[in-house]
């Protein structure tokens, strides 16, 4: 995956390679001076030579100490770079995602891979170009001048290469698949930790602090374990690497006095090679680590490929070839409509089933019915956030599927039934990076009823709202995110239970100005109060995600019972009409 993104950097990763090459290498043939001074030049007592050399040795030190510093720092800036591209392209990605494919990532999921998994990967790469290449140079350069210094003790380390090597490989195959389940864990935290934060207010009120500590407790525990059952496998490499490396340091100084004794090798042969063997177990040993890091990056980098690698839903494939223009409105043609849609978000429970309507330009429909019965399902699947399953839903006459996206969404102003609002002003919330004037800004408070407590807020639209808006009330919100919906002036226009927290005097306000202002608009009302639906030229009534019934208010009151049941319990006997005696629920 990181060949993508590190091949742009290719020129300054090489010259960053020589750099730390170069640098090590300088430290790599400080013990091969030393071997000389104390084999050729101390027994013939040079003191010049004796400085010479060893000015040498602190000219190649101080020059491998300052090419070291400037190689990490490009190395550093180098992953920074690629893990920053990374990032950018993995939340694009994830925003691209369906409907139906975040449901099946979960958005826990997607955090924890934009953060804790791209921090991986970032430590892997800065790691790579640091202490990976400066290791390698070490073992190499090491192995090479052991060579070089006494090929028959250098035999000792070839020995030890393919144990070395054997240990590697088996822990690896144990630990991979123990990180899996470490970031799984993980993912499953974070997802606590997002409800809790989400859920806050409502843990404190019904004091459920001690059971939510408890919940997190224990999925905190759950990772925690996974993460030490991986640990306690990546513990075995160090020791056995150990046990191997300072065996054969053991062979080398047993082998290295009898050559010694016998005459066949130097005492300064056999402590420029003890350097080398210490330089070689150092470089192993920073091998074992950069190892310990590319585990748990590996499965983090199969984590990132699978977002970055996830085709578009096959259910919302564009077809170039029959893409349509977007007509202009036409009174005659059904703004919008639904031809026997159903759907079902996991392919068992029909959620929704075999629901039509029309509904002509300027006109409005309610819809009503219990918790779970499909209403905001109805808005999802005209936004195209889901496909349906059969039927079709037509705009202007067109299937959706055959208009461009872009199209599509700029024909809707919607405020959802469990909205949003960012940390910032009151103007980027509503503007929402759309360039709008203060006048349509301020106009749009105006319609929404937003401007009676903005007033007397400090700043008016440069007021600073927390994340969330948890400096507001509930209306309060409710009555901006009406303002970020009508600000755009919509041509069509969902509310999702908007009006939920608004007074009624405030409700009356906002419908009289949306009958008023936005008379042109086509508008859905998703509602449980019958006063928000009530002048909406049709209602649409759902039960169990199927049609119950449709018609105007009146209509409704004298041919459906469940309705007209509804009215009563919220409106009062004096308000609804008498029925007819026949009507009955069947009949609806």
């Amino acid at each position: 995956m990181l060949k993508d993104y590190v091949k742009p950097m290719t020129g300054r990763i090489i010259v960053n390679a020589i750099i730390k090459m170069t640098g090590t290498m300088l430290e790599v043939i400080l013990p091969y001076i030393l071997a000389h001074i104390l084999n050729k030049i101390v027994p013939i007592r040079q003191e010049k030579l004796i400085l010479m050399w060893g000015l040498l040795m602190v000219v190649c030190s101080v020059a491998a100490w300052i090419l070291n510093i400037t190689a990490n720092r490009m190395a550093s800036k180098t992953a920074a770079t690629a893990i920053q591209n990374i990032r950018q392209d993995l939340f694009e990605r994830s925003m691209a995602l369906s409907a139906r494919q975040l449901d099946r990532f979960s958005v826990a999921s997607l955090e924890s891979r934009l953060t804790s998994d791209t921090y991986v990967i970032h430590r892997f790469l800065g790691a790579t170009l640091r202490m990976g290449i400066r290791s390698v140079m070490l073992f190499l350069g090491g192995v090479i001048f052991s060579f070089l210094l006494d090929w028959r003790l250098a035999l000792v380390l070839i020995l030890l290469i393919p144990p070395l090597f054997y240990v590697l490989r088996h822990v690896f195959n144990k630990v991979h698949p123990l990180f899996h389940e470490v970031q799984y864990r993980m993912d499953n935290m974070v997802q606590i930790i997002r409800e809790n934060i989400k859920g806050i207010r409502v843990i404190k009120a019904l004091d459920k602090t001690e059971h939510e500590k408890s919940r997190f407790a224990e999925a905190n525990n759950q990772t925690k374990e996974a993460e030490i059952d991986a640990r306690d496998h990546m513990a075995v490499m160090s020791p056995a690497v150990n046990i191997l490396l300072y065996t054969g340091l053991g062979l080398v100084i047993l082998l290295g006095a009898l050559l010694v004794n016998r005459g066949l090798s130097q005492v300064g042969t056999i402590m420029a090679f003890m350097s080398y063997f210490i330089q070689i177990t150092n470089s192993i040993m920073s091998l074992n680590r950069m190892f310990n890091i590319y585990s748990r990056a590996n499965t983090s980098a199969e984590r990132i490929e699978e977002v970055l690698q996830t085709p578009p839903d096959k259910n919302q494939k564009i077809d170039p070839d029959t893409l349509m223009d977007l007509p202009v409105p036409d009174p005659n043609i059904p703004e919008v409509e639904f031809k026997h849609v159903s759907f079902s978000y996991l392919g068992k429970h029909k959620d929704l089933q075999d629901v039509s309507f029309k509904l002509y330009p300027g006109q409005s429909l309610g819809i009503m019915g219990a918790t779970g019965s499909g209403k905001s399902t109805v808005a999802r699947l005209l936004l195209r956030q889901y496909d349906v399953n059969r039927g079709e839903i037509l705009v202007r006459g067109i299937n959706i599927q055959n208009l461009r996206p872009s199209d599509l969404k700029e024909l809707f102003g919607i405020v959802n039934q469990n909205d949003f609002l960012f940390h910032g002003t009151v103007r980027q919330n509503i503007d929402f990076g759309r360039s709008l004037t203060d006048e349509e800004l301020i106009e749009a408070t105006h319609h929404a009823q937003a401007a009676q407590f903005l007033d007397s807020k400090e700043g008016g639209l440069d007021f600073e709202l927390a994340s969330k808006g948890v400096n507001l009330s509930g209306g309060q919100k409710q009555r901006l995110y009406l303002s970020r919906a009508l600000a755009g002036e919509p041509e069509i226009l969902i509310l999702d239970d908007s009006s939920s927290a608004l007074d009624f005097e405030t409700d009356r306000r906002l419908r009289h100005t949306l009958a008023q202002d936005y008379g042109r608009t086509t508008t859905f009302i998703i509602a449980q109060r019958i006063s928000s639906v009530k002048d909406c030229d049709q209602i649409l009534l759902l039960e169990d995600g199927r049609m119950l019934a449709l018609g105007d208010h009146k209509t409704l009151v004298q041919t459906c019972s469940p309705y007209r049941d509804i009215a009563r319990i919220q409106m009062g006997e004096d308000q609804v009409s008498k029925p007819r005696p026949e009507s009955t629920r069947e009949d609806a």
